[in-house]
């Protein structure tokens, strides 16, 4: 058992939030909202082609500016699916609108967030993302009542896995390193920037993704109920 440990920091979607299911309502929206029909395969299409034109961001390769990705990701998304609708604008702010409204959480999240609040444990998220789409998720979830505080990347002007994001939480909530530990599903991302905080960290890995071998987890869980063991 871990001792010392005053605090909990979760890592939002894919650990706490279900970004797929998510993802899947706001689609479901957007299209109801422009009078189309919806299928369940157009998920499977916008999932690797929104996904690749942000990673070519962070690769350096994208074909078109950062912010034009929200709109260009609809324009190529409606030719693959061979749905007339060229007003890409609108597509994104109905789909942000969308996302907006989902609180999907990943299973027993609810469960080990209660669990850890209930032992006295205070609740912190870190997330990267954008304040009108991460926020309004976690804060209309059935866990909202439990989280303390939550830090966003878009509100910090830094995104895991840089370390300033962490410290600016330590600092808010006056704790230390080795008071907190860190629970998330990317070894880039969160794993990465607990250690570059010294903080110790919980990698959630549900589906057993091969470990990055320069990236090491203090732990590994499959499920988020594991961390009772932990607790």
């Amino acid at each position: 058992m871990l001792t010392n440990i005053k605090a909990i920091i979760f890592d939002a979607d894919d650990t706490i939030i279900d970004h797929r299911e998510c993802e899947k309502q706001a689609l479901q929206y957007l299209f109801d909202k422009i009078g189309k029909k919806y299928n369940d395969q157009y998920q499977d299409i916008f999932r690797p082609l929104d996904w690749q034109l942000w990673d070519d961001v962070t690769n350096k390769k994208n074909i078109v500016p950062v912010e034009k990705i929200p709109e260009y990701r609809f324009e190529l998304f409606f030719k693959e699916i061979n749905i007339e609708y060229d007003n890409y604008k609108k597509a994104n702010e109905l789909f942000k609108e969308g996302f907006a409204k989902t609180s999907a959480l990943i299973p027993n999240a609810y469960e080990i967030v209660k669990y850890l609040y209930d032992k006295g444990y205070n609740i912190y998220i870190i997330t990267n993302g954008i304040v009108e789409l991460q926020k309004p998720r976690i804060m209309n979830s059935a866990i909202a009542s439990y989280i303390s505080n939550i830090i966003i990347s878009e509100q910090v002007g830094v995104s895991k896995p840089n370390c300033k994001i962490f410290n600016i939480l330590l600092e808010k909530e006056n704790l230390t390193s080795n008071e907190v530990i860190m629970v998330g599903d990317s070894l880039e991302k969160d794993i990465k920037g607990a250690h570059n905080s010294n903080i110790k960290a919980i990698w959630y890995n549900p589906y057993n993704k091969n470990d990055n071998y320069d990236i090491i987890p203090d732990y590994q869980i499959k499920d988020l109920l594991d961390i009772k063991k932990l607790l």
